[in-house]
């Protein structure tokens, strides 16, 4: 199967963290399966300030706010760019909406999900607003959940267990 044909390794990227491991072992994982790799992250605008009397604040009016899809698309790239390098061949992909549906869209085609470290704790106790309990359950795809300690890549693991499986076959009986 070539990369161009094969689904994508999809990577849920949040806003708050950037999930570097989540990047790493995705594209580890994707260049071992020779798959294409997308990172997606969930905006939403913000609200605006309210105002007394009912009218817009002056800034809304005159055009004054940032654009926070390309807030959100320069932060993604910056993400991505720092836990892989310049030229990481990523598709970086900007939803607006929230986490959950976003990623399970991203998903829908995907030959993998990849998310960043739960806070720690969040994953023990499922609750309808954390974000990965819900993709775990709702994905259409594998899942795989970063671990707090995420520190070896996947080649590095995959390295290891070849390792060992050489040392035991080259072991006398």
């Amino acid at each position: 199967m070539s990369a161009a044909s094969a689904a994508p390794v999809v990577v849920g990227v949040s806003p708050r963290t950037g999930s570097p491991s989540a990047l790493r072992w995705a594209a580890d994982y994707a260049l071992l399966r020779q798959a294409p790799m997308v990172a997606v992250m969930a905006w939403r605008p913000p609200r605006a300030p309210a105002a007394p009397g009912g009218r817009p604040p002056g800034s809304l009016l005159s055009g004054g706010l940032p654009d926070p899809e390309h807030e959100a698309a320069e932060q993604l790239e910056g993400y991505v760019t720092a836990a892989l390098g310049k030229g990481h061949g990523v598709e970086c992909k900007t939803v607006r909406g929230n986490e959950v549906s976003s990623l399970l869209e991203a998903g829908a085609e995907a030959q993998l999900l990849v998310l960043g470290e739960p806070r720690p704790g969040r994953m023990a106790s499922v609750r309808t607003g954390l974000v990965a309990p819900q993709l775990v359950t709702g994905a259409t795809c594998p899942v795989v959940v970063m671990p707090n300690s995420a520190g070896a890549s996947l080649t590095q693991a995959i390295e290891s267990t070849v390792e060992r499986a050489k040392a035991r076959a080259a072991a006398p009986e």
